[in-house]
């Protein structure tokens, strides 16, 4: 068994693309953008640049006005989806059960997520999983200090050399094809859980699949 266990959060932990949803058509409605392809196209999970860019590619033409928007949706997502009480968040069955085996057996788990620091901080609390994972990781956790954020592949990178883990002795749990791209860029082993956001084809990218949370003992 792999001793140092990552997990993403959103599609791997919880359900949260309804709240996130909600938040960011707040945001939206908030900047007077209207975006009739946002229930198609949006996905949750990814970070919040690469889908400003997603939504809004012709608005995001010029580096500046980019730059701004992507700010602004930013600073109003989080306004709103901090203060919401992720009322249509759910953990998904029997994930942390698995890891609270995992843990029992020795593993040590850590949260690595895209997602902003507030509302990941916010989440975990609510459910409980600082009884469970060691530390919560984001990558926006040194934003202020730093003025830059984390990619996933940076955001491994950082836990491997604070924690001193071995990647060879590591795994990461995800549902996105950005977390075993992360995993694979950092020489760590991967999962894909069948149950999250990804597609089929992303799932691929990973060293496995579990289609049932038992299944990652």
């Amino acid at each position: 068994m792999k001793r140092f266990w990552f997990f993403d959060l959103d599609g791997t932990l919880a359900d949260t693309d309804g709240d996130i949803r909600l938040a960011w058509k707040a945001a939206l409605a908030d900047l007077g953008l209207a975006c009739p392809t946002f229930d198609r196209d949006f996905i949750a999970g990814p970070p919040i640049d690469e889908m400003v860019k997603k939504l809004f590619p012709d608005r995001c033409a010029d580096p500046a006005a980019a730059e701004r928007l992507i700010a602004d949706v930013r600073t109003l997502f989080g306004r709103h989806y901090d203060r919401d009480g992720f009322p249509t968040t759910r953990e998904y069955p029997g994930v942390l059960d698995a890891a609270r085996r995992l843990k029992a057996a020795g593993a040590r788990l850590f949260i690595a997520t895209n997602k902003r620091y507030a509302g990941a901080a916010a989440l975990a609390a609510k459910f409980g999983w600082t009884d469970v994972f060691e530390k919560l990781y984001t990558g926006d956790m040194f934003f202020a200090a730093r003025g830059v954020k984390m990619r996933k592949p940076e955001l491994l990178k950082f836990i491997l050399d604070e924690i001193g883990a071995p990647p060879a002795d590591c795994v990461m749990v995800g549902d996105t094809v950005n977390d075993f791209e992360a995993a694979r860029a950092n020489d760590i082993d991967s999962i894909a859980v069948a149950w999250g956001y990804g597609t089929a084809a992303e799932r691929r990218a990973a060293g496995r699949t579990v289609t049932d949370a038992a299944e990652l003992r």
